[in-house]
């Protein structure tokens, strides 16, 4: 797999909270928001800014979300099994990509060559370039997060994203009809944080 596709997959994931992006790249169910209609995640930001303060509510509500982001977890990869769901998971992916590229296409372009650099330095068994790679390649991932974050805003992005993410939880809620609830429970808990 590419270096390239696997950030923009590692980006993609993080940001939709799905547990199929990129066919191999499964991401932790629990480090992610299945609950898809609010469109929010689970950060790390998020404890960040709470600190090492954080008072027992605030931890107890965590401690909620996480476990019922686990209890999603299986109901929205049966529900991604759904290959109409995947497809547009795909396609929602290719436009995003495809924004991306046509709006910094030298740091894609800059992808690229890392990605040639470390098939090379694999091939020769560099470990010393490859890990020279890795850092070289974080100033870059960085840089793709924000392209990422600047695509994402556009309105035609946004409206596809709350398409899929509604498609998403109604398919959940045909497999388990207390996947709504959770959803809803999940939302209800992360406002409540956000605004403390």
């Amino acid at each position: 797999m590419k270096v390239s596709k696997k950030l923009l997959a590692l980006a993609l994931t993080a940001t939709f909270g799905l547990a199929a992006c990129d066919g191999d790249a499964q991401p932790d169910p629990g480090q992610m928001d299945p609950g898809m209609e609010a469109g929010q995640e689970q950060t790390p930001e998020m404890g960040q800014d709470m600190g090492q303060e954080m008072d027992p509510e605030m931890m107890a509500m965590m401690t909620e979300v996480q476990e019922l982001q686990q209890r999603l977890g299986p109901i929205q990869d049966e529900a991604m099994q759904d290959p109409e769901l995947s497809q547009s998971l795909t396609e929602l992916q290719d436009r995003v990509e495809t924004a991306m590229r046509d709006e910094d296409p030298e740091l894609f372009a800059e992808m690229d060559q890392f990605e040639e650099e470390f098939l090379a330095a694999q091939e020769a068994g560099d470990q010393e370039r490859i890990q020279e790679i890795g850092m070289e390649a974080q100033g870059v991932e960085m840089e793709l997060q924000t392209l990422q974050q600047s695509v994402l805003e556009r309105e035609d992005i946004r409206t596809s994203i709350d398409d899929f993410e509604a498609a998403q939880r109604e398919r959940m809620i045909e497999i388990d009809p207390e996947a709504g609830e959770i959803m809803d429970r999940i939302d209800e808990i992360l406002a409540e944080l956000q605004g403390s």
